[in-house]
């Protein structure tokens, strides 16, 4: 059997596969993202502070600003 080094990957059974930039990138890509800073609205809830939305009566969270839009 020959040491084939290129093709259908005959000789090559054992041998770590070399790296490229790229698969150094999607490793990077594929780790678990850092969830954010949290902070507690006035509403009560916790809440992804980007998330957070700013009304009169001080923050509240998405769910509770749409239930006071809709007291309105």
């Amino acid at each position: 059997m020959t040491n084939k080094t290129s093709g259908f990957g005959i000789g090559e059974l054992g041998q770590a596969p070399e790296s490229s930039p790229l698969d150094k990138l999607e490793a990077e890509h594929l780790q678990p993202q850092p969830r954010g800073e949290r902070m507690k609205c006035d509403c009560g809830h916790w809440y992804l502070r980007k998330l957070v939305m700013s009304t009169s009566s001080g923050s509240s969270c998405p769910d509770c600003y749409d239930r006071m839009e809709d007291a309105w």
